[in-house]
């Protein structure tokens, strides 16, 4: 199989290039954002020829054929998000050529989505993720562990069977090995790393969660694992459970970790560099952003595409929150954290909106646990659920409650109880937050100037 990979590294040779000349022009944060500008127009130009939203948006909001700054694109181009997209999809769709796949997502929202790709988008998405991987050494002739879980195989009868047997092939052909991220218990994940020593991989990429429980799993094995020269761990789709989760992976493995940030709607946003710091993947999106009304130093991103789509995105809510300001006269298109979803929070029942990571900060140093989940019945009601090797003793939850209560008072009595396991997605994402309804179900809540 080693001719299927040499072959696939070959055909993407070009592009890959391509994406290191492109970036390696020195530009200032002013002339990316004019280039940027100026691709836009090109798009827009084209968008609204072909995609009657957007016509339509064009002519009730009287929107000029060019915008002469992002400035004026913020200040006449209203938001989309999910409802939008759920609600319009027919009119979003260009004319052009019709979609060449469909592909769905429930997203940290849980709001299924379908999203319709051309096959050139998947192409740009591919050349942004390798040129991205290339920073650590690695190419498209590499052996891949990945760590992962696909909706599309859980079928039943003669057609999941074909789809199971088509990405088991597929996946042979490029040198992939994939490990169902479903399971998390100890013993699933330590026969995970049995296999991940048997395939001898060049890099590993999984669900941040998943990368997480594998490492803590596997920690006896280390000396093993080290041998095996991995060039990176990628982590994705999420954020990591713990705040040392990225430095234990890389101690297990000897080896750089890095997040690739994105979304199914959008591709490939950002990755994390060798530094740390995320790089923009500027070349096909514009970010800009607006202040978190409840975290400050945060930022909420909208994206932008600039290339062609067979849905394009205009000021998309996605509904991250980074630590830069996107907007900001000096941003260099990089950015240090990726610091949580929008909708990531609890309400008490004060009113008061508590974001997530207090609960990360409030159990980061409880070593025993493995992973928790928030969950909201009501105002009044807010517990956490958490999976360990061992029941917490009464001055570990002391400690919990003790730090819950100085962020909000009425945090200081939750309920916290332990879980054999945790409910996941059906992508095999843990939520962080899980809310209950009265009916009992389910749900995660999700400065320029002008440029010629």
């Amino acid at each position: 199989m080693r001719l299927s990979r040499y072959l696939r590294a070959r055909s993407l040779r070009k592009s890959i290039e391509d994406q290191k000349a492109f970036y390696r022009q020195q530009r200032s944060p002013g002339e990316i954002r004019c280039w940027q500008l100026n691709e836009f127009n090109r798009q827009w130009k084209r968008t609204l020829k072909e995609v009657p939203y957007f016509r339509a948006l064009a002519e009730a909001k009287n929107l000029p054929d060019r915008f002469s700054d992002w400035q004026q694109f913020r200040d006449l181009v209203p938001l989309m998000d999910r409802r939008i997209v759920q609600e319009r999809q027919t009119d979003l769709v260009s004319s052009a050529k019709p979609p060449d796949q469909w592909r769905s997502t429930g997203g940290s929202t849980a709001e299924p989505l379908q999203i319709p790709i051309w096959k050139s988008e998947t192409s740009i998405a591919a050349s942004d993720l390798w040129y991205a991987r290339s920073w650590f050494g690695v190419t498209p002739a590499d052996k891949l562990f990945l760590v992962w879980g696909h909706s599309h195989l859980l079928g039943s009868g003669l057609k999941g069977r074909w789809n199971g047997f088509k990405r088991r092939a597929q996946d042979l052909l490029l040198g992939y090995r994939r490990w169902s991220a479903y399971e998390l218990g100890d013993q699933r994940l330590q026969e995970a790393g049995d296999e991940l020593l048997r395939f001898r991989p060049d890099f590993v990429l999984g669900y941040a969660v998943a990368m997480d429980r594998l490492a803590r799993a596997n920690q006896h094995r280390a000396d093993e694992l080290r041998r095996l020269r991995l060039k990176v761990v990628v982590a994705t789709a999420e954020s990591f459970p713990r705040s040392d989760s990225a430095r234990q992976i890389a101690e297990l493995f000897q080896c750089p970790v890095a997040m690739e940030y994105g979304a199914v709607e959008t591709g490939p946003i950002a990755h994390q560099q060798p530094s740390g710091a995320y790089h923009v993947l500027w070349r096909h999106l514009h970010l800009e952003g607006r202040e978190s009304p409840q975290q400050t130093g945060a930022y909420e991103i909208f994206v932008t595409s600039l290339y062609p789509r067979a849905l394009p995105l205009i000021r998309y809510r996605i509904g991250d929150l980074i630590s830069s300001d996107p907007n900001a006269e000096q941003f260099d298109q990089q950015f240090e954290m990726v610091i949580g979803r929008c909708n990531d929070f609890i309400t008490v029942s004060d009113g008061s909106v508590v974001h997530s990571e207090a609960f990360t900060h409030a159990l980061k140093d409880i070593s025993a646990v493995s992973a928790f989940q928030v969950v909201q019945s009501s105002a009044n009601d807010v517990s956490i659920e958490y999976v360990a090797n061992r029941s917490l003793n009464h001055e570990e939850l002391s400690t919990i409650h003790h730090r819950l209560m100085i962020i909000n008072p009425r945090l200081g009595t939750v309920s916290i109880e332990q879980r054999p396991s945790l409910p996941q997605t059906v992508a095999g994402k843990t939520r962080k937050v899980l809310r209950h309804s009265a009916a009992g179900t389910e749900s995660a809540q999700p400065a320029t100037g002008k440029c010629d």
